[in-house]
């Protein structure tokens, strides 16, 4: 290369870097760059960019959040490509597209680089199966050194966010030497795959590793979020006894939302409400938290005035918040305050966000308002979502009108939309409610046979009762007697209410033995039971049931009616 042709590059090298690094740069000096680079290169000598100046393109195009013409830049200047650009464009396309990044890193000729194979574990990271983190463990095995931390933590974090712990922790323990950050990838891949118990212990082992390997607050973030869900409020405690004297309480936002879910879930409110009181800080995760801690102990209505607390804060919810707080005027029954929440969900840009549409439609069901919910799936841009269509279905069989529920499932098997088990707990109390026995029984049969879906105790109550209201009590008991699980109470429960329904007192009272152990304080059985004796001209059993009842202090609850008046839904 030529000295004039060398101080060229070095020239447009130190361009792409200033435009790169620029915090406002216009989106045009990157295609006007491109050009130049294209016109200075030697069409018979260089057909191609240098590999610094294709390198720096891409990194440019990149930064700028333009992923298609970085890709397809590099495309077009492929020969020129060397390890670096290959990092690059892995780098840039890994939390994007994972998928693609990974091809790109499989296509390259220099996969043995370091920061081709860091760049390929991000995108590893990015929800990859474990199958391309051991590819790219292999690829460094050959290249990286054994003492090269931040590869080695890549790996660790990778086989974690894979959901392959064995290998993550096998590779930790095989590192020469493992510094904060590969401690915490182990104790957050712990946490995020719910293996509470080791993630607290690897804490212990942080904490007994002295200055080498401080708490930061990574890691204690980490074990609280592991603490919440294993509700263990006292570990939870000593964290916080560390993380006060780290200053990291109050400091670190992240510690402090983590403190406030552990005292939250465990449901230590004297603790959690010091604590937010306390914080300066608070951004919208720490408003969901109370928020949705509110909603669990059925203070729905303080919930919504969190949410406004929140929004008179000049806090911007997200898409959580807004669910939380649609679900919270459901439950509240307040058909106003969700739609003054749609409005602002319309207003802030939130309508698109997944899960939203089906916390819109729940409530508007929920409120009575069955043809605002229709409409909310209708403008949906999640249509093609399974939470959308499930939420929709069980609004409509919930409103009584289990037939339209089940062909609404049809167009969404129609749409090649595969269902949860969700939507066959309401497509089968559809069916339950509806006299639909053969489709009840096909549709089981799509959710065993078809779509691999392993039945929970909900789906086998439902088909019971199916059977019971069909007055085919003994396909239920066979059913029952078949099921691959030992029946809960809420299978009995309907089994009980098909003895009801076809007058089959002998296997009433067995049913009810079998309830009266599982769950002694459900008034709703001795009162069927002792219905079950009435119907039959038994009134002495009957009473001696009720007596029963008064002798254990059980009370039945009094039924409640739901009364819309002028778009209001009331209980009376």
């Amino acid at each position: 290369m030529s000295a004039a042709s060398s101080g060229s590059v070095r020239e447009l090298t130190a361009l792409l870097s200033a435009l790169r690094r620029a915090r406002h740069s216009n989106p045009a000096h990157a295609a006007q760059l491109h050009a130049r680079l294209i016109v200075s290169a030697d069409a018979r000598r260089h057909p191609h960019p240098h590999p610094v100046l294709l390198t720096q393109l891409v990194s440019l195009y990149a930064a700028e959040g333009r992923l298609a013409d970085a890709l397809r830049a590099f495309r077009a200047h492929l020969p020129s490509a060397n390890h670096r650009t290959y990092a690059a464009l892995v780098s840039a396309l890994a939390r994007p597209r994972p998928g693609l990044a990974f091809s790109l890193f499989s296509e390259a000729p220099c996969r043995h680089s370091p920061h081709l194979v860091s760049a390929a574990l991000a995108a590893c990271a990015a929800g990859l199966p474990p199958l391309c983190a051991r590819q790219v463990h292999a690829c460094a095995a050959k290249a990286v050194h054994p003492r090269d931390v931040f590869v080695h933590t890549g790996l660790v974090d990778a086989y974690a966010k894979a959901g392959d712990m064995a290998a993550s922790r096998k590779v930790f323990d095989e590192m020469p030497c493992q510094g904060a950050a590969s401690w915490n990838a182990l104790l957050v891949g712990y946490a995020r795959n719910k293996m509470r118990l080791e993630a607290m212990a690897v804490f212990r082992e942080i904490a007994g590793q002295g200055p080498e390997v401080p708490l930061d607050q990574v890691s204690v973030s980490g074990v609280l979020s592991a603490c919440s869900w294993a509700n263990n409020v006292e570990f939870g405690r000593q964290v916080h006894a560390c993380a006060a004297k780290l200053g990291l309480e109050l400091a670190a936002v992240c510690v402090s939302n983590g403190l406030l879910d552990m005292y939250t879930r465990c449901r230590c409110s004297r603790e959690a409400l010091v604590l937010f009181n306390a914080m300066d800080c608070r951004d919208v995760i720490t408003w969901n938290v109370v928020i949705c801690a509110c909603i669990r102990e059925s203070h729905f209505r303080e919930a919504c005035m969190l949410f406004q607390s929140m929004v008179r804060d000049g806090v911007v919810p997200d898409d959580v918040s807004f669910a939380t707080a649609l679900q919270a005027s459901a439950c509240m029954l307040s058909r106003t305050l969700g739609a003054s929440i749609h409005a602002s969900v319309i207003k802030t840009g939130f309508l698109d966000c997944v899960g939203i549409a089906s916390s819109l439609i729940t409530m508007y069901s929920k409120c009575g308002s069955l043809d605002n919910a229709l409409r909310a799936f209708e403008v949906a841009e999640d249509r093609f979502c399974v939470l959308s269509w499930t939420a929709m279905i069980t609004a409509l069989q919930q409103n009584g009108h289990g037939v339209q529920a089940v062909d609404m499932f049809e167009k969404m098997l129609e749409h090649s939309i595969p269902p949860d088990h969700i939507t066959f707990v309401s497509v089968l109390s559809s069916c339950s409610h509806s006299g639909l026995v053969e489709q009840g029984r096909r549709y089981f049969s799509l959710m065993t046979q078809v779509h691999k879906i392993t039945p929970l105790t909900e789906h086998y109550a439902c088909m019971v009762d199916m059977f019971g209201r069909a007055g085919l009590l003994s396909e239920a008991k066979q059913f029952v007697d078949q099921m691959g699980v030992k029946p809960d109470a809420s299978v009995l429960g309907a089994l009980l209410s098909a003895c009801m329904n076809c007058r089959d007192l002998e296997m009433a009272e067995e049913v009810a033995k079998e309830l009266f152990v599982i769950e002694p304080g459900n008034t709703g059985n001795y009162v069927l039971l002792a219905n079950i004796y009435a119907s039959h001209g038994r009134l002495e059993e009957a009473k001696e049931v009720r007596r029963w009842m008064v002798f254990q202090e059980l009370r039945k609850e009094k039924g409640h009616s739901l009364v819309n008046s002028e778009n209001q839904t009331s209980m009376l």
